[in-house]
Order: structure tokens, then C-alpha cells, then sequence
């Protein structure tokens, strides 16, 4: 079987242009490591037009089951990906789950999260050290915890934790909270359970056979301090998953994908792209699943010329 388009990724951006794809009878298939994205591990969620405070995971919960209401075949557990050109007018894409091909590609695939490289960290991960606030916060209840990073989601990661933890270190390399939600920084500055440590970075995880506690570096002095806890919540940004796309389609010094913002189109024909992966500098669901729509648009209107 031959599809018209395979959309890798299956987030706000990948899932919106399932949507219009299928509405414009495109045969497709969704391949995705897991359906929701970062978008599922989101907590209140107060900017998405119509659903003020909506969460993370009930707003993925609606677009997955408006897509498969509409009948679309989404395969999950995807891990492995590689893209070949397969004859003159189509593309094969082969996988850890198969292979299949297709006459156009839309790449939806997000980003990944950016490790904590410090000395311990690696030796913890999973025995302390949680990527996830949405999926891990309640196995800390009653528990002393870190958030590692304070941009947006270490602030949001931080406010969803003290309705679990005893306590919540918020360690910031900063002087002082950024960003543009002064509501979640009122709530975090008003918190009795949220200390916020600036000007700061993590130097050492320890324990033994899970974290016991976490040593940071003060920037002014160089200082150094060890504080007891028993979880870290990483939130130190993300890197796009991009990397199978290299020597394909032209990537940016980010290893975000280049592309047509009108379209979606990248530097190949036949593939687009959609959502954080992209070099679109605002990375919000709303505008992922508004460029997911317009690249399901401009994959129809490459088949049709074809």
C-alpha cells in the first residue's frame, strides 16, 4: 500500500494534521512514539482558545479522540525512524514497526528533553530523577523535591508539585523568575511550600540506591551547598528530535528543521513540517496545531500537482 502522507508524530502538531488530511480524504497513517507529546506532561494549561485551565492531559485526551473518531490509523511505540527516497514520486519510511511508503512525509516528531549533565545524575535517572512532573509528582507525595531549571515549565513543574510535596527547591540560574505568566509567578513567590534559589546550578546529584540529596553552586561566590531531598524534576529545556532528518531535509545550528512558514515545506519536496521540531520561534499547542493544519494543506495541494 501506497499512502498519499505519513505523519510522523503524534503531538498537537502531528494529531491537527491528521485532522485535515482525513477531512480532505487523504489515505494516511499517524507513526508516533506515543500519542500527546510534551503537551500530555502539561498542567493547567490557560491559553488554549476555549479551555482556560485545562490539563495537559485532558486537552490530548480530546484531540486523540477527535482523531479517532474520524477513523485514523495511529501507530504508537515508534523509536527507530529512517526516510528513503523510494522511486521518483514517493518516499519509504522505515521503522523498528515496519516499513511503509508513502508520496508525502509531514514531520510532527516534537522535541526530547535535555539530560542534567552533572556528576551523579546519570546513575539516578529513575531512582529520583523524573522528566516528567504530570506522570511522577504523585509518587513524591509527603516528600521533600528539587526542580531543576526555572523558565516555564520549571515554574508550572513546580506549581503542580506543591499539591504533592512536603516541600519544592525551584533552583534558577537566574536572579530572579522570567518569563511572560506573571499569574504562576505570583503563586510560586506566595507559596509557603516553594523556595526559590537564584543564581544558581546543580553541581552533584547524591544517595545511594536512590537520590538523598543535591549539592548547587551559587554564580556570585561560588559557593557550595548540599540539600536534603528525595526527588529532581529536570526541566532544563529540550532538543528537537530531528536527528534521522539529517542529510535530508536542512536543519538549523539548533537541530531545528527549516521551513516555509507559510507551507510548512521544507527543503525536500513531498515532506513538511509542523510543531516544535520546526524553527518556528514560538512554541506553544496552539500554534503547533495551526502549522499541523496548514502542512496537511500544503502536502494536499503537492499531491494534487503531482
Amino acid at each position: 500500500m501506497i499512502y498519499d502522507s505519513i505523519i510522523l508524530g503524534a503531538g498537537p502538531a502531528g494529531l491537527s494534521a491528521a485532522v485535515y488530511a482525513k477531512r480532505l480524504k487523504l489515505k494516511i497513517f499517524v507513526l508516533s512514539r506515543d500519542v500527546g507529546g510534551q503537551a500530555i506532561e502539561a498542567y493547567k494549561i490557560d491559553n488554549y482558545l476555549g479551555m482556560p485551565g485545562v490539563l495537559g492531559v485532558e486537552l490530548v485526551e480530546k484531540f486523540s479522540q477527535h482523531v479517532k473518531n474520524l477513523g485514523v490509523e495511529i501507530k504508537e511505540g515508534i523509536k527507530e525512524i529512517s526516510i528513503l527516497p523510494s522511486s521518483q514520486n514517493s518516499f519509504g519510511v522505515k521503522t523498528n514497526s515496519g516499513e511503509f511508503e508513502t508520496k508525502s512525509i509531514i514531520i510532527a516528531t516534537g522535541k526530547g528533553y535535555r539530560h542534567l549533565d552533572v556528576l551523579g545524575a546519570e546513575k539516578f535517572e529513575g531512582k529520583g530523577i523524573s522528566y516528567c512532573t504530570t506522570c511522577d509528582a504523585p509518587l513524591f507525595s509527603g516528600k521533600i523535591v528539587a526542580v531543576v531549571g526555572a523558565g516555564d515549565a520549571g515554574q508550572d513543574a513546580a506549581c503542580q508539585l506543591k499539591e504533592y510535596a512536603s516541600k519544592v527547591y525551584l533552583i534558577n540560574k537566574y536572579d530572579n523568575l522570567r518569563g511572560d505568566d506573571q499569574r504562576i509567578q505570583d503563586e510560586i513567590r506566595n507559596s509557603e511550600k516553594i523556595e526559590l534559589i537564584n543564581n544558581a546550578k546543580v553541581a552533584e546529584v547524591k544517595g545511594d540506591k536512590f537520590v538523598s540529596s543535591l549539592v548547587y553552586q551559587s554564580f556570585k561566590n561560588n559557593e557550595q551547598k548540599e540539600i536534603a531531598i528525595q526527588g529532581i524534576f529536570v526541566e532544563i529545556g529540550s532538543v528537537p528530535n530531528s536527528d534521522f532528518l539529517r542529510n535530508l531535509v536542512d536543519l538549523n545550528e539548533k537541530g531545528e528543521i527549516i521551513i516555509d512558514h507559510k507551507t510548512g515545506a521544507t527543503s525536500k519536496p513531498g515532506i513538511f513540517a509542523a510543531g516544535d521540531v520546526t524553527d518556528v520561534p514560538e512554541k506553544q499547542i496552539i500554534i503547533a496545531a495551526g502549522d499541523g493544519a496548514k502542512a496537511a494543506l500544503a502536502a494536499y495541494q503537492y499531491l494534487k500537482s503531482k
